[in-house]
């Protein structure tokens, strides 16, 4: 039974939407978390809830986490075990998480559609220019999987040094850990090269300035001690002139 269980492991490693992670779902001993993701707790404990994706939501740990802080969540997954369960347990802890079954090509992501992406051991690569188009502004994705130096430890891996920081161009970094560290989800529980990522759908930069907490437009000026401020398009210069009390 464990030849087996395992043989189903790296069916599912090599093909991540195979509907082999059913079984492993069934499996009451199976390697996978049903705690929320460290990294996302993380993340979001200073971001204001608004609409959520789980992408490839498994039994739905990370997706009834969010629900859980008020958040609007959707999850998706290709295995249809791991769906139901994630419904079933949303439902028993009365949070209410939009769960469907549905594969990374299919699921329409939309744009600018999401204030929050959470995409832990899935296929980031794939799916990262449609992830750039769902955020709205000042939207987040929140990301972990592992580096290829994992296969030192064990038969799996996905990024490269800093990789993972190139497939979201125009986002503003707000965070990047690659660490030696346990995952989520461990066959020989040990720890493995975990990379993280938070990166932000940047705002438009608003007009003007700040001064003392308080806007100025754009060609106004202050003064500071005896110099004369002015604001500009790209914020405060200093002028040759002098101010008069």
């Amino acid at each position: 039974m464990r030849i087996l269980w395992l043989l189903l492991a790296f069916s599912a490693l090599a093909c991540p939407q195979s509907q082999e992670y059913n079984p492993i779902y069934r499996d009451p001993g199976g390697i996978f978390s049903r705690q929320p993701n460290a990294f996302l707790v993380e993340t979001v404990r200073q971001r204001k809830p608004g609409r959520a994706l789980d992408v490839g939501m498994g039994q739905g740990r990370n997706s009834i986490f969010l629900a859980q802080q008020g958040w609007d969540v959707t999850g998706f997954d290709p295995a249809d075990e791991g769906v139901r369960q994630a419904r079933a347990e949303a439902a028993r802890l009365g949070v209410r998480v939009s769960a469907e079954v549905n594969t990374f090509e299919n699921f329409a992501f939309g744009e600018s559609r999401w204030d929050l992406i959470v995409i832990t051991y899935e296929p980031t690569k794939a799916i990262a220019p449609k992830v750039v188009r769902a955020l709205k502004l000042g939207g987040a994705v929140v990301v972990e999987d592992r580096h290829l130096d994992t296969k030192r430890v064990w038969p799996a891996g996905t990024f490269e040094d800093n990789e993972l920081i190139t497939l979201f161009p125009g986002l503003r970094v707000l965070r990047y850990e690659d660490v030696w560290a346990r995952p989520d989800w461990s066959a020989r529980g040990v720890d493995e090269r975990l990379v993280r990522l938070v990166a932000e759908k940047p705002q438009p930069k608003p007009d003007g300035c700040l001064w003392n907490g308080k806007p100025v437009a754009a060609g106004d000026s202050t003064c500071w001690e005896t110099s004369l401020l002015r604001c500009r398009t790209d914020g405060w210069q200093f002028t040759r002139e002098r101010c008069s009390r």
